[in-house]
């Protein structure tokens, strides 16, 4: 089982769940107003009036058989010049259920 993380700004939101919708990705979870200290380039979103915006961050579960189409996906969607500016990081690791 892998554990999928999707960070991007809020203006992304509703395109990232509707990508995850198509692929059938049957539960996952979406924090809302996250904010984002980055202190290598210009991607601070502190919503406030120096850095405005906010993130959003997608969890999830899948397979292994689930990434190819994902990453697919997600190649495409950053074909988008403003998704690029925009920003989306994609991290997956193994994961185990504790209970």
């Amino acid at each position: 089982m892998n554990m999928v993380w999707i960070h991007a700004g809020e203006t992304l939101g509703r395109e990232i769940t509707e990508m995850l919708d198509s692929l059938g990705i049957p539960t996952y979870s979406v924090w809302r107003n996250v904010l984002r200290k980055d202190n290598e380039g210009d991607a601070t979103r502190w919503d406030d009036a120096v850095f405005p915006g906010k993130n959003w961050s997608v969890q999830f579960l899948c397979g292994d058989e689930m990434l190819a189409p994902l990453r697919e996906k997600f190649r495409s969607f950053l074909e988008d010049d403003y998704v690029r500016r925009t920003g989306v990081e994609i991290y997956v690791h193994k994961a185990e259920r504790l209970l």
